[in-house]
């Protein structure tokens, strides 16, 4: 018998028509959006999908899959909805957080999270590092994954407690065959002469590397502005530009499409943290209990 996780990925996966950008659209690992296909292939004895350099495509065994998916959830959620006291058990947890942070460890965490219950819904918030400050203090919000260097304490605030951290890497994201790749680490020093890919500015990493790069008495004029990690590594694929971007947000297929990831050690760029924060005073919520402590276990 199939499950509704494994539909709702099959779903993805027919509209994004790739399987690591299904995975992130909703939220879980590649590797469990795979094994859920497989499984479903498995299921029906049939390939569902056709493997090519540039994707998956659907096969006609697929569509026929599809339309089932489609209305087996349909009805599933049509008959949850009948029962108003199941449904009224059930918890939402909103969580604001970037683009970066949701791909990776937020994603991480749902998928946690979906293994132990089924009574807790969570609505993601995507936004820039301030304005999710910001959500979260106007309690719009849960809970905030956010990014923090030392001279900005966000755990600090009125109206925010900080409930977990932990130190992120910076790294120069690069074509294998990029004139540094060799180099076992880089300072900003090394990529002022190359195009550089970014977060959009008012980030707080991107202000940490704008003011390195003043301190080597050169302007910041980044080539490409974008929050999305995937299309940040995309575009960079075969060229000369760098990209930066914290540990957690890279890309899971970095690998294989010919990428690599160098440290930046730079004495101008102030140390960054990964930060759970939550609104204070908090709600009383079992259901945001589990998803505090999925957080937690995903840094």
């Amino acid at each position: 018998m199939t499950d509704l996780r494994s539909l709702k990925t099959l779903l993805a996966v027919v509209e994004y028509g790739s399987i690591h950008l299904a995975a992130r659209s909703i939220f879980i690992s590649h590797s469990t959006a795979s094994r859920q296909i497989r499984s479903l292939e498995e299921h029906y004895g049939t390939q569902l999908f056709e493997r090519t350099s540039a994707g998956v495509n659907p096969t006609a065994q697929c569509l026929a899959v599809a339309d089932f998916a489609r209305r087996t959830i349909a009805e599933s959620e049509l008959l949850a909805d009948s029962f108003g006291e199941y449904s009224g058990a059930v918890e939402t947890v909103s969580i604001v957080t970037s683009t970066g942070l949701g791909q990776t460890v937020v994603a991480d965490a749902i998928n946690r999270l979906m293994r132990m219950t089924d009574r807790v819904q969570v609505s993601i918030i995507d936004r820039g590092s301030v304005e999710a400050l910001q959500v979260l203090r106007n309690r719009r919000a849960d809970l905030c994954v956010n990014f923090s260097v030392s001279s900005h304490e966000f755990g600090t605030l009125p109206g925010v407690r900080k409930v977990a951290e932990v130190e992120a890497t910076n790294f120069a994201i690069l074509d294998g065959h990029h004139p540094l790749a060799d180099r076992s680490s880089l300072f900003i020093s090394d990529m002022t002469d190359f195009p550089v890919g970014t977060l959009p500015a008012g980030n707080t990493a991107r202000m940490r590397i704008e003011q390195a790069v003043r301190a080597q008495g050169q302007v910041f004029s980044p080539s490409l502005e974008a929050t999305c990690p995937v299309l940040m590594l995309r575009s960079l694929v075969g060229t000369s530009m760098i990209a930066m971007m914290a540990g957690r947000t890279i890309p899971t297929n970095l690998n294989a499409v010919g990428c690599k990831a160098i440290p930046i050690v730079d004495p101008d760029i102030e140390s960054r943290y990964i930060q759970v924060l939550e609104a204070d005073p908090r709600r009383e919520s079992h259901g945001l209990d589990l998803v505090v402590e999925a957080l937690q276990n995903s840094l």
